[in-house]
């Protein structure tokens, strides 16, 4: 299965939390299709449209997992783009953190709580394991 991860880039960044999630959706088996969120922020003098690779990723992709953790506007349009697509959603949360009331109320998804982050890895693997 093609997974897209969609992690903030901008603000809210978290680098570590972004590259336990890759390892989770590899080691389940499954393929990254979006290797660059990992990488160096893109400068803006580039000319690489982000909107439409980021939206073709996900269309591309069976399903989606993202870091919900922290706000990002990125990642709710890669969500919606998902949810449009009729993509597999994949959310992953901090607990006791405020989320969406739209992500909240949004269905089909399935959703990965943590209270601290060395339990993604585990519960997101088990989670990959089971959606198709």
């Amino acid at each position: 299965m093609k997974v897209y991860l969609s992690v903030p880039m901008i603000a809210n960044r978290a680098l570590d939390r972004a590259n336990l999630m890759a390892k989770a959706i590899r080691d389940s088996g499954q393929e990254m299709t979006s290797p660059w969120v990992l990488g160096p922020l893109e400068r803006k003098s580039t000319n690489l449209n982000i909107f439409e690779r980021d939206k073709e990723g996900v269309e591309r992709s069976d399903a989606i997992v993202a870091d919900v953790t922290d706000p990002s506007i990125g990642v709710g349009m890669e969500i919606m783009a998902a949810y449009k697509a009729g993509k597999s959603i994949v959310l992953v949360a901090k607990k006791g953190k405020v989320t969406s009331g739209m992500l909240l109320h949004m269905q089909p998804k399935e959703t990965v709580e943590y209270d601290d982050e060395s339990e993604i890895y585990d519960r997101l693997c088990g989670v990959l394991r089971k959606v198709r």
